[in-house]
Parts: structure tokens; C-alpha cells; sequence
């Protein structure tokens, strides 16, 4: 048993009676054993390969006004063999009829016949239709739709070819209400076109059939780029109001993007450029025309909702980079309108709202482990245009956050999209930075570890070249207070002492216990030719000065008194000697082992902090 036969089977073998004008439907071009019922008009698809019949005699076929095909349901066919039909061609006329809330379609099929002596109009050709209707050529090349055996024109337009394509028809006598006059609907004409193209595809005003996937993909696909025309993809209907959000509550799904970000140490904030991807879906639209990528909307003569982002806790109000771009991408195969487009529904088909942020927004910044912090910043941001509890998050989906990549002075550790609750107006992006420690490294701890490895190379030059180890000493503590104050002008006042603070306090600590040693080891010789001790020395057996002069006194002539002085004042300039090489190890000793727990400890505990 083979499978019913459908109209598309039936089309191309009908043939017009001569004498009543009507169809009928000749058996030797029907196949298999099988009953046929009514059967609605579809469009047309040729067979390819049919069953030939060896019978020669015709069945009737029926049509009523709504445009059904009736058979004798008594009535079998049985066939075999194999026929290759010559097909002819079909149009269809499309008549689009307003009603009060949509479009009415519909399609009347038509072949393209010689005219005979018995045939109505002017011409050689006419258009036979598969219902009660002709077209017929009339007078000055104005072609009429008229019913079968009827002088009533329904329709009309003028052109010296066939009437196919894009043409201007004028309605004659009320055909929507014609058509549909079962529904008893008042209906008005708004579109009418004669084509052999299927609802599928687009007629080029050159008769060119275009699929509809194909129309306006910003490709000419017409040779007159009429499929480019018109393109608008965002079609309110008529309750939509652009100052109001779809609904309450509205789930929206946010994507942060944040390009560049820069911390403002000195006026407490963090600079971002974001780029936010808000989507949401809008049932009060009808978009058109839509790809597998996104694609911007775009309406005539009027503005879409969207929301409506500022930040919350910004020293500035943000600015945008370039307007808002509204976008919309095909998640469904979307509906077709015949021979138009294709028609998405907003619902399903979420509407991308991808704005461009410039923001400068305050942050509490820690700066007690400067230079390596971990500084964490919030940035706020509300949606002004919808209330307060209006919207609904979609979670997990909303909490996409992509980093900037590259800081030059920080790593970004983490971004995070954060929600005080599910329904609020309100989100947070929050940035947490670690200072990269290269910078200081190479400008603030190298440079000092150098300077002090040269003011405790003071201690270890001989105890005579007190001047080279004072200038030396004190030059380095000179440059350390210099460092010291550069590095402060360029960080904010804080009441507390960050580490960077520390870590100079020792500096100079250490430099100035070296230049105290120094100074306390210093042995000079006056104009007089005597000497004299640095402070902070004891002398056991007075000053030098006071024992010269007490000998002096004496007055001792005789050789041997003398040489025992000398003798005596070498021993004691030898055992002063001694006791400042002593303190000058002994100094050297501890301080650089207190300047190496010190570092170690230092950088350790920076260590762990990372």
C-alpha cells in the first residue's frame, strides 16, 4: 500500500475542462492504491518520478469556496509503470490582509495557459487558477483578477509583461472580505503580488526567488538589492512603552568585561574601562531578520527600552565610550511570514544591551603593608530606570568576570560579580590587586641595600682615615633621607607607619649608629701639633694635653727622664689605638648582624603576605 497521495502530488496533472471551465484530475497520473479524501491546499512540491496508469478514463474533482479538493471516497486507483510528467511552472498569488491584531495570508495558485476562442481576455497567455479565479490580460496592458465566468475584476495592476514580482495592485471590489468571507471578518488588502516563488523564499522584483534566511544578511542577493531593503529588525507591537522595563520582576544576566583598570593611590580611587553585556528577553517586540550572530537592532521612528547603568559610589559620574549597542542573535527557527521574512518573538530571543564604561570610583585602600599590599575595590553600579526591587539575577550566569590581563604595577588576583540580594537594582564588581614587587625592588630596596653596604664599609677602613669614613657615612645617610622623602610624596598621608615606613626608619637608624661610631673612634691633630680624642671616649689617665704639660713642667734634663716619657706616651697612644680598633669591630660586628635579622625578617614576612 502506498502512501496517500497529498496535493502537492496532484497539482501539476490538472487540466482545465473546456466546457465547464473547471478541474479535473485525469487517472493515468495518479499512483498506488489508496483513498483519497479532502485535502487542504499546501504549497507545491513536483514529484519527480510517478506511477503511469493504463486506465483512461477521468475522475471529477470538487472545490469549495474555502479552497478544499474533494474525491469520491468510494473510488480506488491502482497503477504501475513508471512516467517522467512535463511540469509547468505554478504561481501563486499573495493577497496579505490586515485584521485588527495580524496578518492574514493567503495564497491562490495559478498556471500559465495559451489562450483559446473560448477563453475570456485579451493576449495569447492567461492564468488558470487551481480555484475559481483566472487573470486575464484586459485592455492597456492591465491584468485583472476576475472569478471564473465572471466579468467582476477583484484586482488589478498594469505592466507589459506578466504581472509577476513586486507590482502595485489595486484593490476593485473588497477581496480580503471576498476571501474570508466564512470568518465574516472586515478585512483590508495590504499587500498583493503574483509570484512563483514558495512562502519560503523572497520575490526580487526581477521574479528572483531568495530564501528567507538570505534576506537582509547585508549581502545583495537580488541583482537590484531589493532584499536589502527594509531592514529594520526591531518591530514594537502596539502596547510596547519604551519608558517602562517587559516586567517586574525582570531577570536580566549581566557580563563584565573589564579592559584596563588603574589604581589612584593619592585620591583613594580605582579608574576601570568595563565593557557590561546586559541581556534580557522583551515579549512586547517582534524582531526580524535575525542571524546566528548578533545582530544590531534597529527600529524606525522610535526607541527601545534598556537599562539605564550609572555607578553608585563614583567620584565622577561614568561616561560612556560610544552609545549603547543593542543587539539580538536567532535562538529559535523563528516563524515565518510569507514571502516577507522571518519573524523571531521576543520571548526566547534575548534582546544585548553592550554598553562601554569609563568610571573613577572611590576605595578605601590599606596601605599598611605598602609595597606589598593586597588592595580589594568595589565597584557599584544600579540600574536607574527599573525600581529598586525590579529585577530578578539569572545565577550562575550573571557572574561572568573577565580581569584585565596586564597592569604595570599590579596583578589582578580576582574579579567577582556580587548581589546584596536577587531582587536588588544593585551589583558589585569587585577588583582585588596585588602590587607587583619588581618596581620596588629594583628602585627602593637594591639602591638601599647598596647604601648600606657603603655606610658599613665606613667601619672597616682604617682608623686613621676618619675623614673619608665620615664623609662617606655621612653622604649615604644624606641620600637615604632624600629617597625617604620621594617615596613619601608619592603616597598618601596615613596615621599609621606602612611597611615601606619601616623599612627607611632602619635605614637611616643604621646609618646614623655607623656615623656615631665613627665619630666616637675619631683621633685629629690640631695646628699645635697635638691631639685630639672623638667624643664619647674615656680616658683612664686624663687627656694627653694635661699629662705633656705636667712633664713639661718637670723640666727634666736628663736623658733618661726623657726617653721614659716617650716610652710612657707610646704605650698609652698604643693601648687608645687598641681599645677604638675594638670598638670599631665590635660595632661592626653588631650592627651587621642586627641590618641581617633585620632584612631577613623583612623579606620574610613580605613572603608570606603574598
Amino acid at each position: 500500500m502506498m502512501p496517500l497521495m497529498v496535493w502537492d502530488d496532484i497539482v501539476p496533472f490538472l487540466k482545465p475542462h473546456n466546457e465547464s471551465g473547471g478541474l479535473v484530475l485525469y487517472r493515468e497520473h495518479l499512483c498506488g492504491t489508496r483513498n483519497i479524501t479532502s485535502y487542504k491546499k499546501t504549497p507545491l512540491v513536483l514529484p519527480q518520478i510517478v506511477m503511469e496508469c493504463y486506465l483512461d478514463w477521468s475522475l471529477s474533482v470538487y472545490i469549495t469556496n474555502a479552497g478544499h479538493w474533494i474525491l469520491d471516497l468510494g473510488n480506488k486507483i491502482c497503477t504501475f509503470g513508471e512516467y517522467i510528467p512535463e511540469t509547468q511552472p505554478v504561481f501563486h498569488l499573495r493577497v496579505k490582509c490586515l485584521d485588527e491584531d495580524q496578518l492574514l495570508y493567503t495564497y491562490l495558485d495559478f498556471v500559465l495557459e495559451p489562450v483559446t476562442g473560448s477563453q475570456p481576455g485579451g493576449g495569447s497567455v492567461y492564468f488558470h487558477g487551481v480555484g475559481p479565479y483566472t487573470i486575464t490580460l484586459d485592455h492597456n496592458d492591465t491584468w485583472c483578477l476576475k472569478r471564473w465566468g465572471t466579468q467582476v475584476k477583484l484586482l488589478c495592476t498594469k505592466s507589459r509583461s506578466l504581472p509577476v514580482g513586486p507590482l502595485s495592485w489595486k484593490d476593485e471590489n473588497d477581496i480580503c472580505t471576498q476571501l474570508h468571507i466564512e470568518s465574516g471578518l472586515q478585512l483590508a488588502p495590504t499587500g498583493v503580488m503574483l509570484t512563483k516563488c514558495s512562502p519560503d523564499h523572497f520575490t526580487c522584483r526581477d521574479n528572483q526567488c531568495v530564501p528567507l534566511e538570505k534576506v537582509c544578511n547585508s549581502e545583495n542577493d537580488c541583482t537590484d538589492g531589493g532584499d536589502e531593503i527594509d531592514c529594520f529588525t526591531a518591530h514594537p507591537l502596539a502596547t510596547y512603552i519604551s519608558t517602562s522595563p517587559p516586567q517586574i520582576p525582570l531577570p536580566l544576566q549581566v557580563d563584565v568585561n573589564i579592559r584596563t583598570a588603574d589604581v589612584d593611590l593619592m585620591n583613594a580611587a580605582v579608574r576601570a574601562n568595563l565593557r557590561l553585556r546586559i541581556s534580557w528577553e522583551d515579549a512586547r517586540m517582534e524582531m526580524r531578520h535575525l542571524q546566528n550572530v548578533y545582530k544590531r537592532l534597529t527600529l524606525y521612528n522610535s526607541t527601545l527600552w534598556s537599562p539605564n547603568v550609572q555607578t553608585f559610589n563614583s567620584l565622577e559620574f561614568a561616561t560612556t565610550a560610544s552609545h549603547p549597542v543593542i543587539m539580538a542573535k536567532r535562538l529559535s527557527p523563528g516563524k515565518r511570514v510569507d514571502g516577507e521574512y522571518l519573524s523571531f518573538p521576543g520571548h526566547g530571543n534575548p534582546v544585548v544591551n553592550i554598553i562601554d564604561l569609563h568610571t573613577h570610583t572611590y576605595c578605601r585602600y590599606d596601605l599598611l603593608k605598602y609595597p606589598d599590599d593586597i588592595q580589594t575595590c568595589n565597584i557599584t553600579f544600579q540600574i536607574l530606570n527599573v525600581r529598586q526591587d525590579g529585577l530578578k539575577w539569572e545565577l550562575p550566569s550573571s557572574s561572568e568576570v573577565k580581569c584585565p590581563v596586564f597592569h604595570e604595577e599590579f596583578w589582578v588576583k580576582d574579579c567577582r560579580f556580587l548581589l546584596p540580594d536577587n531582587f536588588s537594582s544593585r551589583f558589585f564588581v569587585q577588583l582585588t590587586f596585588r602590587r607587583k614587587n619588581a618596581y620596588h625592588i629594583w628602585a627602593t630596596y637594591l639602591p638601599c641595600i647598596l647604601l648600606l653596604g657603603i655606610g658599613y664599609g665606613t667601619l672597616l677602613l682604617p682608623l686613621d682615615n676618619f675623614n673619608e669614613r665620615g664623609t662617606m657615612s655621612l653622604t649615604t645617610l644624606l641620600v637615604f633621607i632624600s629617597l625617604y622623602a620621594q617615596t613619601t610624596a608619592s603616597l598618601p598621608r596615613t596615621a599609621y607607619l606602612k611597611r615601606i615606613d619601616l623599612w627607611y626608619v632602619f635605614c637611616i637608624a643604621f646609618l646614623t649608629l655607623v656615623i656615631f661610631t665613627n665619630l666616637a673612634t675619631s683621633t685629629t691633630t690640631n695646628t699645635r701639633g697635638t691631639t685630639a680624642e672623638g667624643p664619647f671616649w674615656w680616658h683612664p689617665s686624663g687627656p694627653v694635653e694635661q699629662r705633656n704639660e705636667a712633664w713639661s713642667s718637670k723640666k727634666l734634663s736628663n736623658s733618661s727622664t726623657q726617653q721614659q716619657q716617650q716610652q710612657e706616651q707610646q704605650r698609652h697612644e698604643e693601648s687608645r689605638r687598641k681599645r677604638k680598633e675594638l670598638v670599631l669591630k665590635t660595632a661592626s660586628v653588631v650592627l651587621g648582624v642586627t641590618s641581617l635579622i633585620f632584612i631577613i625578617v623583612y623579606f620574610t614576612g613580605a613572603y608570606i603576605t603574598m
